[in-house]
């Protein structure tokens, strides 16, 4: 029998999915993908009161009644839920404009070109999402000019760079990212089909996109300068990013105390670097740093990828050690479509579909081959690959006893935290090859520690585009114009960039709890399994959970 809390959490992913296709087409979800989220006001509001209904229903469940599992799962719906109903009130959309794939049209254009037709169901259902697009960038169109009217404005320089994106693909209808997929092969209608994609692009998907561009420019001479990119200059925008702290970290924290944690660790990480360097006959921060740099953008694409791609298998052969039974098929490393590489977008990963039409799959920008420093690229497929996001949520899938909710939805805070663990964890089995590499990973640590300060600082404190980005090139050693990229990410997901280094220095703290309480009995793998099994989760459900999992493991 379904307890009360596994079908609450069914009944509200399956109405998550279908207010958020997009998010259920990368996944591979079968069902959602001739849908487009409706991201009118209406729209909005009416989700937020849905979603509100299954808070109440979750609150109705009596916590003390369920076993430890049910117990997890009811606190994931609640998060799941709460997190829906606070996007809606923070309402990024109103101001985000950028030419990144985390919204607004090129986000559209990224999940089109993404999407795997593995049937003429699925070329249909393309089609008619197709169909919608026009609508759908009406929508957002009109969601900017209403935060126009509440005082919430874009960024200038971020707005500008979107609209040169923009521009750039209605300028080539002919490779339009949505002519990506292919149809299935020898299906008999894929010549109509084709011919009513084409048209649909000319006719319905770039006069809507036209329209935004429009729009964007209208904007433009009221819209924020570059040193007021953050929330700080937004109404009520102090009171919006405490907010996001909590939505994108799930802990009590202040924008105080995680700008003085960044500054702690860049401190500390810089002391490693200096030392690493010293190996190599490198003297001082200043020289470390000159040499990571100036590996930047000496590798061939090519030749980037294959290293890539030996890394993760040499991960993968070591994998069973401290992970055990079930481990996931191997990751593929591919070069990413165009229309996200050419925003600027680092090496990321994608799960496996689950209709079967693409593998785990870890991306690598190779047209920006100088997005990296090539001494990065073995913790970079590391945190992607394994033992990072794609040894977590490919793991997830096989475990078919859990709750769809669990295995499909992902919390920044809980998988960016365990891709930063991984790289720790990569340097404790022995995976770098060299300290090149252990040098890389330091840069990328610094990086996530950067982090803290910066996105406090242009959010909470008011700091300029400029002064972020200065801190940041000063102090991470990778390419000044990949920092000024992330630096511009940042600013367009409030909070987002908090999550990495607070969920991995959770994680780790958990490891050291089990570790003091189980002494020569902890092992390793168990408790990496303990910690992934039960899907993302909020960091104090994750505390609850591995102190269950300790209290059976040392009875009182």
């Amino acid at each position: 029998m379904t307890s009360a809390a596994r079908d609450l959490a069914d009944r509200f992913h399956e109405r998550w999915l279908r207010a958020n296709p997009f998010a259920a087409t990368s996944y591979g979800i079968p069902g959602y993908d001739d849908l487009l989220p409706d991201d009118s006001e209406a729209g909005h509001q009416a989700w937020r009161a849905e979603v509100n209904g299954f808070l109440a229903e979750a609150s109705a469940i009596d916590p003390g009644e369920l076993d430890p599992a049910d117990g997890v799962t009811l606190d994931c719906t609640k998060e799941a839920a709460a997190h829906e109903v606070a996007s809606v009130d923070l309402a990024p959309d109103e101001y985000t404009v950028t030419a990144m794939q985390y919204s607004g049209p090129i986000m559209l254009l990224a999940v089109m070109a993404r999407t795997v037709l593995v049937d003429d169901a699925a070329a249909e259902a393309y089609l008619t999402r197709l169909r919608g697009t026009g609508d759908w960038l009406d929508q957002i169109t009109e969601r900017l000019r209403a935060g126009a009217r509440r005082g919430r404005l874009p960024v200038a320089a971020l707005a500008e760079q979107a609209i040169v994106r923009a521009e750039a693909v209605l300028a080539a209808p002919d490779d339009s990212p949505v002519l990506t997929p292919r149809p299935p092969e020898g299906w008999s209608g894929t010549e109509a089909w084709e011919r009513e994609r084409r048209a649909l692009v000319t006719d319905v998907l770039h006069p809507a996109l036209s329209r935004w561009v429009e729009t964007v420019r209208e904007l433009l001479p009221a819209a924020r300068p570059s040193d007021h990119p953050g929330l700080h200059w937004l109404p009520g925008g102090d009171g919006d990013y405490a907010r996001s702290i909590q939505l994108f970290t799930t802990l009590p924290l202040t924008a105080r105390e995680l700008h003085q944690t960044g500054l702690d660790h860049v401190a500390a990480l810089e002391e490693r670097a200096v030392r690493l360097g010293a190996g190599l006959g490198l003297s001082g921060r200043d020289e470390v740093f000159a040499a990571i740099r100036s590996s930047a953008g000496k590798l061939a694409p090519e030749e980037a990828v294959a290293r890539a791609l030996a890394a993760v298998r040499r991960a993968e052969e070591q994998a069973p050690g401290f992970f055990p039974a079930p481990l996931p098929p191997p990751c593929e490393v591919t070069p990413m479509p165009s229309v996200v590489a050419l925003g600027g977008a680092a090496p990321h990963y994608t799960p496996p579909r689950l209709d079967g039409g693409r593998p785990g799959t870890f991306w690598f920008n190779t047209m920006l081959p100088t997005a990296g420093t090539g001494w990065d690229i073995d913790v970079v497929a590391f945190h992607e690959a394994v033992p990072g996001h794609h040894l977590q949520l490919s793991r997830l899938q096989l475990l078919s006893d859990l709750p769809a909710l669990q295995r499909q939805r992902s919390l920044s805070v809980f998988s960016e935290g365990w891709g930063l663990y991984a790289e720790q964890l990569a340097e404790e089995t022995g995976l770098f090859a060299d300290d090149r590499g252990r040098l890389g990973a330091v840069s990328a640590a610094l990086m996530r520690a950067v982090r803290l300060v910066v996105d406090t600082g242009l959010h909470a404190f008011g700091w300029s585009r400029e002064k972020a980005v200065e801190y940041a090139v000063d102090h991470v050693p990778m390419p000044d114009e990949f920092m000024a990229a992330e630096i511009d990410r940042y600013i367009v997901m409030p909070g987002q960039a908090l999550a990495y280094l607070t969920g991995k220095l959770e994680i780790e703290r958990l490891r050291g709890e089990a570790q003091r309480r189980l002494g020569s009995a902890f092992s390793l793998a168990e408790f990496h399994a303990a910690v992934l099994d039960h899907g993302s989760l909020p960091m104090p459900t994750l505390a609850r959970s591995i102190g269950t999992w300790l209290d059976v493991q040392v009875p009182a």
